[in-house]
């Protein structure tokens, strides 16, 4: 990408306000940038190509992505990741070179800086810098895919459910509202716990009940965060 490109100075912003990036230079920025050009997704776009995070590298400018597996037999679907602004993919294919078996699909409209992925390599080998910031966001990854596991196999659903708001719980003055799996149908938050529409249904009903939730259409607001984290504890 060069300077003059249309909307250059949105994207390098982008970059500079990331947590992922804030502490690099603006020549170091700059040179990121430079490795990439833009690509878009339309909501609901899907992409069931594994050869294309193989040799592509994505960073996320807006817009959220969901990254998920399907069950060839019985047709039930998981959801691994939802990538947000901010976000980088396919880390996987990145670091092994290998073929990433998994569905995307844009959960909104998506704006993406794209770069292929042998040159993303070969950025990272060069810059200490960069290297800095990008370790410890693997890290962070799968950190959060431990986590992730770990829920699966020891917490029942409702847990799931409760931790899952919790983690994704923004406060304000108000009340507080759900980042990331906001505006997010019953189904897809399912995808997310790994049960059906129905638990999920009934899981949220019972937190309106508790008077925890407020639920409008696909809107979730939490009223009573502290009163959600209780119900983890004191199960």
């Amino acid at each position: 990408m060069k300077k003059d490109t249309i909307n250059y100075q949105l994207y390098f912003d982008t970059l500079k306000k990331s947590n992922n990036f804030s502490e690099l230079s603006d020549d170091i920025l700059n040179e990121i940038l430079s490795m990439f050009y833009v690509e878009t997704w339309s909501k609901g776009q899907l992409s069931f190509d594994g050869d294309k995070t193989l040799h592509k590298f994505y960073f996320v400018v807006s817009g959220r992505i969901k990254m998920f597996q399907i069950h060839p037999g019985n047709g039930n679907e998981h959801t691994l990741y939802i990538n947000n602004s901010g976000d980088f993919f396919d880390l996987i294919c990145l670091l092994d070179n290998k073929r990433h078996e998994i569905e995307m699909e844009a959960l909104d409209d998506v704006v993406l800086l794209t770069a292929p992925t042998y040159i993303v390599r070969e950025w990272i080998l060069k810059h200490s810098d960069f290297n800095r910031m990008f370790l410890p966001y693997i890290a962070n990854q799968m950190r959060e895919m431990e986590e992730k596991a770990n829920d699966l196999a020891l917490f029942d659903t409702w847990t799931r459910t409760l931790k899952l708001f919790v983690k994704h719980t923004k406060e304000n003055l108000n009340n507080s509202e759900l980042k990331l799996i906001n505006h997010l149908s019953h189904s897809e938050i399912s995808k997310i716990i790994g049960t059906s529409k129905n638990i999920i249904n009934l899981h949220i009903q019972k937190l309106k009940k508790k008077g925890l939730v407020y639920v409008k259409r696909n809107t979730i607001n939490v009223k009573n965060l502290n009163g959600i984290i209780d119900l983890i504890n004191h199960k």
